[in-house]
Parts: structure tokens; C-alpha cells; sequence
């Protein structure tokens, strides 16, 4: 997933800069600096899809080892 493929939602909460998605609930990213909370977002969106992908893979593995 690509960060110009979802929306972003900017906040100023106290002294932080937060982006948020609708379209990713999972992300949350929160710096004092604007530039470094955007540039934050592409790392976390491969993160996201890393961890989702080894939940399906473990999801796959379980399945396999009940049938057996």
C-alpha cells in the first residue's frame, strides 16, 4: 500500500504533528516535526503490511496443521 493511494488526516495535538488514515486504522504516527511525522508514513505503511501478511501466513500454517 502506497502512501498517495490513502487519506491522510493531519492533527496538531498539543506539540505533536498526528496523521492518521481513515483507510488505515492501524496507523498512528506522532513527532513534534511535520516533515519527520510525513516521512514516517511510508515506513509504517510497509510495516502494517508486513505484520498483516505474517498473520495470514500464520493463519494458513494453523489451518494446514489441523487438517493433518
Amino acid at each position: 500500500m502506497r502512501v498517495q493511494d490513502i487519506k491522510l488526516v493531519h492533527r496538531v495535538i498539543g506539540d505533536k504533528h498526528v496523521i492518521t488514515s481513515p483507510d488505515v486504522p492501524e496507523l498512528h504516527i506522532s513527532h513534534a516535526d511535520r516533515s519527520v511525522a510525513l516521512a514516517d508514513v511510508q515506513p509504517a505503511l510497509d510495516a502494517i503490511e508486513r505484520v498483516k501478511q505474517r498473520m495470514v501466513a500464520r493463519s494458513r500454517q494453523a489451518k494446514m496443521l489441523e487438517v493433518a
